[in-house]
């Protein structure tokens, strides 16, 4: 064996696709050991991770061999964490796939900025529209546009890149809940083609895996660990999109929100993110503001690894002490303590309500309060979601730049969700 189905990914795939097998299951039998190992353990009933055997007669029965033929012929890669094309963002986040499954180029996610487009399943013309629009103006601008595939928002989105395709359009990624042999919904075979073709379909699935509901929550953390800034175009209260949401702000990845009618059930809950705090998005201008700062890092207190992304901030974690006292020196430094608090949570750079929520763990109420009294005392200057401090001598910051709610840096953990969601 060799290549993408080399002795490891064959043993690795197998044990994916034995009968009963989970993404759960499959980490803790390949938690430190190698899949070779972690095979013949499990074919002999040895394993630590399967006391109970339940894999043991499976696993007897399975050809190995056989297993990495059926991958080959389905021209489907296997990857492996740490290994050659498995994605660099997902070594080392706590819900890395064990093994991962690729059609097209895997590659195309590296080193470039990625923006998840995501959204409801019973998605209305005006949705569908603004996500294929959207979508493809990312694209264009050099954005990988990663979603799921399903009816409805993700399509739109991903069919939204491949029309406005062009040599210079960054490539689609998506990240599927079967196997990459099964095309689901099957209405979609053909713009899963497309997308395997100009860029790359993920899954954590075995071959011949079907669809089921459960899957489709737990493959959301991979499109959100992919990601830069995740945008919900459209999704109801309690929507499968809050999922993707969720994943996203417990790594602090930002969330945008495209806004909808007051009247249309499918912006219930892209509108009730926005009154949480996400930014709103109107175009992909809105969009690459936020992938800007996600990358760069609006918080100089980060330092970024060799992926450009920025470093973990802690939730709650005060600004640098030299920073207080020039504040204090100029006799600006805030009393109140909710509003000391928020002053002290917001860069000189401009600041989404989001990150305010997530440094000082404020209730949201008290966090708008503080800003809008910081506001009126000349501390702060505010937008539309978004807040920055004047500087000592009262002159705003020169960054006229509108950022996305949630620019915050990775690391931190929150969950903005609406309390009625899920």
């Amino acid at each position: 064996m060799s290549g993408s189905t080399g002795e490891s990914e064959a043993y690795a795939a197998a044990l994916a696709g034995l009968a009963g097998m989970t993404p759960v299951r499959l980490a803790r039998l390949l938690d430190g050991f190698q899949p070779t190992v972690a095979w013949r353990a499990v074919r002999a009933g040895a394993h630590p991770a399967d006391r109970e055997r339940r894999f043991a007669h499976p696993a007897q029965g399975t050809d190995v061999a056989e297993t990495a033929r059926l991958y080959r012929r389905h021209g489907v890669r296997i990857l492996l964490p740490g290994g050659d094309g498995y994605p660099s963002d997902l070594v080392g986040d706590p819900g890395a796939p064990a093994v991962l499954f690729a059609l097209g180029d895997p590659a195309v996610v590296e080193g470039v900025p990625r923006v998840a487009v995501v959204g409801t399943r019973s998605a209305t013309p005006y949705g569908r529209q603004v996500a294929s629009e959207l979508a493809a103006d990312l694209a264009a601008a050099g954005v990988v546009v990663v979603s799921g595939l399903a009816r409805g928002i993700d399509g739109a989105a991903h069919a939204g890149v491949v029309r406005g395709g062009s040599t210079a359009s960054a490539p689609p990624v998506a990240v599927v809940g079967t196997g990459l042999d099964v095309v689901y919904p099957a209405s979609n075979r053909a713009l899963w083609e497309s997308v395997a073709a100009t860029g790359a379909v993920l899954s954590e699935s075995a071959l011949g895996t079907a669809p089921h509901p459960r899957v489709f929550p737990a493959r959301n953390r991979i499109i959100a660990a992919l990601s830069d800034v995740v945008v919900v175009v459209e999704c109801h209260r309690s929507g499968g999109s809050l999922y993707t949401v969720e994943s996203a702000a417990r790594r602090s990845v930002p969330v945008c929100a495209v806004p909808g009618s007051v009247r249309s059930r499918a912006s219930d809950g892209t509108n009730a993110l926005l009154v949480d705090g996400c930014a709103p998005v109107r175009d992909a201008s809105d969009v690459l503001v936020a992938v800007s700062l996600a990358r760069t890092g609006a918080d100089d207190r980060s330092g970024t690894g060799d992926t450009g992304r920025p470093g973990p901030v802690v939730p709650g974690h005060r600004r640098p002490l030299s920073d207080r006292r020039h504040a204090v020196r100029s006799g600006r430094l805030p009393t109140e303590p909710h509003q000391r608090a928020v002053w002290e949570a917001v860069d000189p750079t401009p600041t989404a309500f989001e990150t305010i929520l997530i440094r000082t763990d404020l209730p949201v109420a008290a966090a708008a309060q503080a800003c809008d009294r910081l506001v009126e005392g000349g501390l702060l200057e505010g937008g539309a979601g978004w807040w920055s401090r004047v500087d000592g001598s009262g002159a705003a910051p020169s960054d006229s730049g509108r950022p996305a709610a949630g620019a915050s840096s990775r690391g931190g953990e929150a969950t903005l969700l609406p309390t009625d969601g899920g």
